[in-house]
């Protein structure tokens, strides 16, 4: 799985992306963490691709399990104060979204985790036979170097064998240094995982920031984004609510 090292994304970043299970990581993190204000480009870039997903995404079957969700997740919603009908069914489109994204990344980190760890078990075995092999060529070529020195007569199959196993431990010896910086690759995008990974949802202060960066909730306390309003013209097309 292709994946972002960052926890979060830049405008820049995000004028080109998606939101699906590959991004959802950063772009979670990136709403989460937001502190207003806010430069309107990236309000606008946000805005755009939330609203480009949600449009896209199908509704869920109305099973008990998803109008339970609807339900407590509907209490959270009125609490953060979202009044306008309209802007509350669609953030709970929003949230239906987000929680299934999650769900296909929580099954896409928990590959990419297994498939590491049984990467590092297998360097790791492949290592200790590395060192166990060094170890037989290297005694067979001391033992084969003695017979070598005591004979009083060239023999060339106990020469040949003598520069084989030779040979053969340079190749092992050579070897563990690649091995070694494999396993710290691998241990470093064990770590960016586990890091990074979002285990779970944290519904009210995702509702709180999507309310905002969305213009669903109206709070004169808090100023959305920055903007100068003499030298901006608003790409109104790219706005929804």
């Amino acid at each position: 799985m292709r994946q972002k090292t960052t926890a979060s994304f830049d405008a820049h970043d995000l004028a080109s992306l998606h939101l699906t299970p590959d991004t959802f990581e950063p772009i979670y993190n990136t709403i989460v963490g937001l502190r207003f204000p806010v430069d309107v480009a990236r309000v606008l870039e946000l805005r755009y691709l939330i609203n480009h997903a949600v449009d896209n995404y199908p509704e869920p079957a109305p099973t008990s399990d998803y109008r339970e969700f609807r339900n407590a997740l509907q209490a959270v919603i009125d609490a953060t104060g979202i009044e306008n009908k309209r802007h509350s069914e669609r953030m709970l489109r929003i949230l239906s979204m987000m929680r299934e994204l999650h769900y296909e990344y929580s099954i896409k980190t928990r590959d990419a985790e297994n498939e590491l760890r049984a990467a590092m078990a297998a360097n790791r075995l492949a290592r200790r036979r590395t060192v166990r092999c060094a170890l037989g060529f290297t005694l067979a070529a001391i033992a084969s170097g003695i017979v070598w020195l005591g004979l009083t007569e060239p023999m060339p199959l106990v020469q040949l064998a003598t520069l084989g196993f030779s040979g053969a431990v340079l190749v092992c010896v050579r070897r563990l240094p690649v091995l070694d910086r494999t396993l710290a690759g691998l241990e470093k995008r064990m770590n960016q995982l586990q890091r990074h990974r979002v285990k779970s949802i944290h519904w009210r202060t995702l509702v709180h920031k999507l309310a905002l960066l969305l213009g669903y909730k109206r709070n004169t306390d808090v100023e959305v984004f920055l903007i100068d309003n003499d030298s901006y013209d608003y790409p109104t097309s790219r706005l929804h609510h």
